[in-house]
């Protein structure tokens, strides 16, 4: 009787120790799986590379603009000239009656020497007034701000654009015969002022 319930013993012993065996590979294999699986190697900050910043001519124009429409910067940069769709920097604008800011950045490489300022596309809308709070030039560390007061001394604006001194606001018009294509001209004061920024 003594000699089964050792025997007995032996044999429970020993299932135990397999099965204890088996869960401990199991739970080896486990661990290792979520290791593999849950750690990621953290990136090295100092490792990582920052892209450089494209070295663009910008230019943004801080405006009220009513209506929806689409402001355009021709320029020319030595190779065209005239003002060629193919040397514009195109930008949507959602109407708002808050300041908003619209940026322009010029193909890499493009140093221009002279800009037009077009208001919309040739299709007459009865755009609402807008009003110009200030244009920057810049490129590199170089700034050119023209303040509200300034506009109309560096930009000229053409026949279909009418300007309210009082209320500083630029309406828009067709002419006599139905045509429409209001832009903004540079004035000669404005071409010194850029040619300080626009240098390599």
């Amino acid at each position: 009787m003594f000699f089964t319930i050792f025997l007995f013993g032996i044999k429970k012993k020993l299932t135990l120790h397999k099965y204890f065996k088996k869960m401990k590979t199991k739970i080896t294999l486990l661990l290792a799986c979520l290791a593999l699986f849950s750690c990621k190697k953290e990136a090295d900050p100092a490792a990582v590379a920052e892209a450089p910043k494209p070295k663009t001519f910008d230019i943004k124009v801080d405006l009220i603009i009513p209506s929806d429409d689409e402001l355009i910067f021709y320029y020319k940069d030595g190779t065209n000239e005239w003002f060629v769709e193919e040397k514009a920097v195109w930008a949507g604008v959602k109407g708002s009656a808050d300041v908003q800011t619209v940026t322009f950045n010029l193909p890499e490489g493009v140093l221009p020497n002279d800009l037009r300022f077009d208001i919309g596309r040739n299709e007459f809308k009865n755009l609402k007034s807008l009003e110009i709070k200030k244009i920057t030039l810049s490129y590199l560390d170089k700034n050119f701000d023209i303040l509200q007061d300034q506009v109309n001394t560096f930009f000229s604006a053409n026949p279909y654009i009418s300007f309210d001194e009082a209320s500083k606001q630029y309406t828009f018009k067709q002419d006599e015969k139905g045509n429409y294509d209001p832009y903004f001209d540079t004035k000669p004061a404005f071409y010194p002022e850029l040619a300080k920024i626009a240098v390599k």
